[in-house]
């Protein structure tokens, strides 16, 4: 393949975050496509998962209350919480049942009230434990109070800008950075400080604290794909950790089944709270064959994703994401 002088196209977040879209050539055609190929999700392409039937919610009707072990119950309307003190930053959400390389993750934008300031209004009783929240389709779970009380944990009413759409918990929804989705729950009704409470999926046998675990994923090439002999492969993708481990400090690529390894390029992030974009760009040879391509990152506090990881057992995916690929003539 010949070399192409290539014109990196810049897109720029509702934040201000400088982010690349992906690389065109002179005459304005694909190179090859990044995936995800924007730091923010849009919000009809972010994934959904409930509980239940998606609830109808008429925001002039909704009331949140705050009630159990506190000294001032109170009762929240849609109003109220719109004129709270808000937050705007970007997030990053996976869904705790997904196997290794996972398609339900991505990060938006979102705007929220931090939720210590609520609780802290209503009174915490010193035996309080756990804040239970319950939703309008019925779902419910536990925050350990320790980690509700964080400043980055938001009762969030926006995400990229618009309202809360009514798949993702409008009116309001809980932002708690470092778990997974189950505890992130959506359309809240109710906050209660309670001693202890075992959530909807706790019972059933899902992890309680349900911490994110280092995942990468590669969603470029797809597993399956054919790749010309010696062409220019870009390898794309994401990893996150939520911050449990400190963010990502490097992700590498490795085109023959983990026997070498190569650094990738991360070419977008916002925090240790979002996903982090990586590519790889890659001479491929001109020998046919099949191959395996692996991607792990490690993270800042130096913990490497191993080969042998573990798909969900519920308790969330960790491992080596590997695509098979055949280079063809």
């Amino acid at each position: 393949m010949k070399r192409r002088k290539f014109v990196k196209i810049i897109g720029v977040t509702t934040a201000g975050v400088m982010t690349p879209v992906r690389y065109i050539n002179a005459e304005g055609q694909s190179e090859f496509d990044l995936n995800p190929a924007t730091l923010i999700t849009e919000n009809d392409d972010f994934y959904i998962l409930q509980f239940d039937k998606v609830p109808e919610i008429k925001a002039d009707h909704w009331r949140m209350v705050v009630t159990g072990l506190v000294t001032k119950p109170i009762a929240l309307n849609y109003q109220q919480i719109l004129k709270m003190e808000s937050v705007t930053t970007q997030r990053t959400l996976k869904c705790i049942g997904d196997p290794i390389g996972t398609e339900q993750m991505n990060n938006a934008e979102w705007t929220g009230v931090p939720l210590r300031n609520v609780l802290e209004d209503s009174g915490i009783k010193p035996k309080a434990k756990v804040v239970v929240f319950r939703c309008a389709d019925g779902y419910h779970t536990a925050v350990p109070i320790e980690r509700a009380m964080r400043k980055e944990v938001l009762l969030a009413y926006k995400m990229n800008g618009d309202d809360l759409p009514v798949e993702h918990g409008y009116p309001v929804r809980l932002l708690n950075p470092g778990h997974y989705g189950i505890k992130n729950p959506k359309w809240i009704m109710n906050i209660m400080l309670a001693e202890k409470h075992v959530g909807y999926w706790e019972a059933q046998g899902w992890d309680p604290i349900a911490r994110v675990k280092l995942a990468t994923v590669i969603r470029s090439p797809e597993n399956g794909s054919q790749i010309k002999v010696g062409s220019v492969c870009t390898v794309s993708g994401a990893a996150f950790d939520s911050g449990n481990h400190g963010g990502i400090k490097s992700v590498e690529v490795s085109i023959d089944g983990g026997a070498n390894w190569e650094p990738a390029e991360i070419w977008a992030k916002d925090s240790p709270l979002t996903w982090y974009l990586w590519k790889y760009t890659w001479q491929v040879t001109n020998q046919p064959g099949k191959i395996e391509i692996y991607a792990r990152s490690t993270a800042n506090n130096g913990i490497v994703q191993e080969v042998n990881g573990f798909d969900a057992e519920n308790g969330g995916a960790t491992g080596y994401h590997a695509i098979d690929a055949e280079i063809q003539t």
